[in-house]
């Protein structure tokens, strides 16, 4: 089978995943079908919110840190991403942009993660930092 075909073959096969896949149930998983998310790009994306959530709670995170290979492909500063301080609202839009290498509305993303039970304190903590009366 040649490359045009593989690629419309998989395109379909993509489309008929989404009409099986209940958005209610896992709407992170559509978004991220919805936005052509690489493998790499989600991986990366779920251990910078995990090690988000020991920041948020102040918990040691020296175990974590390594020239981690996971994050070398979108060029993240280790040495940020590993601070014992609290993540900002900044940070989180500035790491978004190196994974995704798109723009799409931040609070939904969040708000897919957390109905899907995917780190759900540190989606609240953002989303907080999202609305106009907190900034």
């Amino acid at each position: 089978m040649d490359v045009v075909k593989e690629v419309k073959l998989l395109k379909y096969q993509m489309s008929l995943m989404k009409h099986m896949i209940n958005a209610e149930e896992h709407p992170f998983f559509m978004f991220a079908l919805d936005h052509e998310f690489e493998e790499n790009q989600v991986q990366a994306f779920l251990k910078i919110l995990g090690v988000f959530s020991l920041r948020i709670n102040g918990e040691d995170i020296s175990v974590w840190y390594q020239d981690d290979q996971l994050f070398s492909p979108f060029n993240l500063p280790l040495d940020n991403v590993y601070a014992s301080v609290q993540p900002t609202l900044e940070e989180l839009e500035l790491y978004v942009a190196k994974i995704f290498y798109q723009e799409f509305e931040l609070e939904y993303l969040l708000c897919s993660l957390k109905k899907q039970f995917i780190q759900t304190e540190v989606c609240d903590f953002f989303l907080q930092r999202l609305k106009p009366d907190s900034k």
